[in-house]
């Protein structure tokens, strides 16, 4: 496996130390969490409810941040930003529409990233 098909969870070393078990707990509550999330945001994002979404942004971007997946917390910082200040929500779709795009990707990097510390255990 290349090193750019995992995660490298620097957030989590800092804060953890070197601890796989936990790292793989916290990896598989994204999995638990996000994904319902992400369906809520979709559900708001299609019904232009562009504040809301802002929210849901906030939320789900947090759990990004933690494993270090910054294109992610970007596209999802640019969407709340927007929302709250209520400016170029015009561009709010477009944004969603790039996070969208990398989401799928970003599950089974998460995925190859568990699989691979467990490997290590």
């Amino acid at each position: 496996m290349k090193e750019e098909d995992i995660l490298e969870l620097e957030q989590l070393r800092d804060s953890f130390g070197e601890d796989p078990e936990t790292f793989i707990a916290v990896l598989e509550m994204f999995l638990q969490e996000v994904p319902d999330d992400y369906d809520d945001l979709k559900n708001k994002m299609a019904q232009e409810d562009y504040y809301a979404s802002g929210l849901l942004a906030h939320k789900i971007k947090s759990s990004y941040r933690m494993l270090g997946m910054e294109q992610e917390t970007l596209l999802l910082q640019e969407i709340e930003d927007r929302a709250k200040r209520r400016e170029h929500i015009e561009e709010i779709p477009a944004l969603y529409e790039r996070y969208q795009q990398g989401y799928q990707d970003g599950l089974q990097k998460i995925i190859r990233t568990i699989k691979h510390l467990k490997n290590q255990l």
